[in-house]
């Protein structure tokens, strides 16, 4: 089991254990699992799926964020969370047009968010 913690920047979404993560990654998707190796990669928009007992609890959609797993945490800082059932084709283009925004942003101050993300980790 692994600790997720998903936080946008208005507040702590949730936390709670879980058997599995299933994230979208910027080079494809991955699962966060107890014993993977610890890394930091940043999201596209897509899908969340939350895992337990080789089964899906929940699914997200995410417009995109950063993702950090160490130990026995795995940290999703997001732009935008909805229930995937919230999900419809108005609020959907919405979002993407929203990320666009965002990640042009990201993308002209990449380093500098990157550097203030690992610095909440470092021990």
């Amino acid at each position: 089991m692994i600790n997720l913690k998903v936080v946008s920047p208005q507040k702590v979404i949730f936390e709670k254990e879980v058997e599995m993560a299933v994230l979208p990654g910027a080079e494809g998707d991955f699962a966060a699992m107890e014993n993977h190796s610890p890394f930091i990669s940043s999201l596209r928009p897509g899908q969340m799926a939350i895992m337990a007992n080789n089964q899906l609890q929940e699914s997200f959609f995410v417009s995109g964020g950063l993702v950090m797993l160490k130990d026995k945490t795995c940290e999703v800082l997001v732009d935008q969370i909805e229930s995937l059932g919230d999900v419809n084709s108005s609020n959907y283009q919405q979002t993407i047009y929203c990320r666009s925004f965002l990640h042009q942003s990201i993308q002209t101050n990449f380093e500098t968010t990157y550097y203030r993300f690992a610095d909440l980790y470092r021990e």
